[in-house]
């Protein structure tokens, strides 16, 4: 089964699984050093992470927020813990899903929040930076990615914040290890261990994968969480950068 946000609606209860992703071999860690990181919450439940990429718009994946409802919808910033602490905004103002994405290949998996207000920025609520539609990364780049997932699949929410470090990974190989499974397009990009020993996990899908400061990545799909042989993949951001100055402006 591969990460994704699964959203089962009854009176709506949402969770992220083709893989989303606590994250699977990680470390403790606090907003202060990943302030741009939110957790999304519908109906009162996290379901995936995202990243402040202004004042008033959050970056996240489709499949987090595809058919919700924006009265159902929250946003957490500014906290170490999940459930507590920080700002709680309550008022959405739009969600917008890729034009192009398509739920059963994943694919421009990428959507935006719009806030109401405006937020206030502090040393625990921050902007992360996006790279150039022309940005490249080199194989084998360590990142470092976070957020509130599970730490195994199936299993439970992490209550504070986890990260770990991952390393890119060639998308020839990548496409190569998920060929059986799906398509890694040009719109994706790898990384992580074939260990099974780290990776991101349901909950922390939609959350930034970054390097140096720039959001590389946003954490998408997988095979299950930490499964021997599979990186991560994560829609790439450069690939669809032109998509978000077009609709935030940014």
């Amino acid at each position: 089964m591969f990460r994704v946000a699964v959203f089962l609606f009854t009176l709506i209860i949402a969770a992220c699984s083709l893989r989303p992703v606590r994250i699977v071999g990680g470390t403790s860690t606090t907003i202060s050093s990943h302030p741009y990181l939110v957790s999304i919450i519908y109906n009162n439940e996290h379901v995936c992470g995202g990243s402040l990429i202004s004042s008033r718009w959050i970056l996240t994946a489709a499949h987090c927020i595809d058919g919700l409802t924006t009265s159902l919808l929250k946003v957490r910033v500014g906290s170490t813990h999940r459930s507590s602490g920080g700002t709680l905004i309550t008022s959405i103002s739009s969600i917008i899903i890729h034009e192009y994405y398509d739920e059963d290949s994943y694919d421009y998996d990428v959507g935006l929040i719009q806030l109401t207000s405006t937020l206030a920025l502090t040393t625990t609520v921050a902007t992360v930076s996006l790279p150039s539609s022309s940005y490249t990364i080199d194989i084998g780049t360590q990142c470092t990615v976070a957020g509130w997932g599970k730490t195994s699949y199936g299993g439970t929410l992490s209550e504070t914040l986890l990260y770990l470090t991952v390393p890119i990974v060639s998308q020839t190989s990548c496409s190569a290890t998920y060929i059986y499974r799906n398509t890694v397009t040009d719109q994706m990009i790898c990384a992580g261990y074939t260990t099974g020993t780290m990776d991101t996990c349901q909950g922390d899908s939609g959350g930034p994968l970054v390097y140096n400061g720039i959001q590389v990545g946003i954490v998408s799909w997988g095979a299950e969480c930490a499964t021997v042989g599979y990186p991560g993949v994560y829609t790439r951001v450069s690939a669809i950068r032109e998509w978000i100055t077009k609709r935030a402006g940014i």
